[in-house]
């Protein structure tokens, strides 16, 4: 397992409503030696404090919404995580 990883890269987007709403992603680990690989990823999204709610044995092609975002795993390989985040029009998830 590769542990943590604060953030992702390149930095997404800052939210229209400003720096503290903007969605932040984290890598907590990867197990690509699992059938399949999975990924344990952290995501904040749309709150202040940006507590980040945390997302285990994610695979390739899994979702996790949160807070009007959801997040598409596209790639999982050793300490790396490709991800597409996506937000649902009207906060919906």
């Amino acid at each position: 397992m590769v542990l943590s990883i604060p953030g992702s890269w390149p930095l997404l987007p800052v939210s229209g409503q400003g720096v503290a709403y903007t969605a932040r992603v984290g890598l907590a680990g990867t197990r690509v030696s699992a059938t399949p690989a999975t990924a344990n990823l952290s995501l904040a999204a749309d709150a202040p404090d940006l507590a980040p709610v945390y997302f285990n044995d994610l695979t390739l092609g899994s979702e996790a919404a949160l807070n009007g975002y959801t997040i598409r795993i596209t790639s999982i390989c050793r300490g790396e995580v490709l991800f597409d985040l996506m937000q649902q029009p009207d906060g919906q998830s």
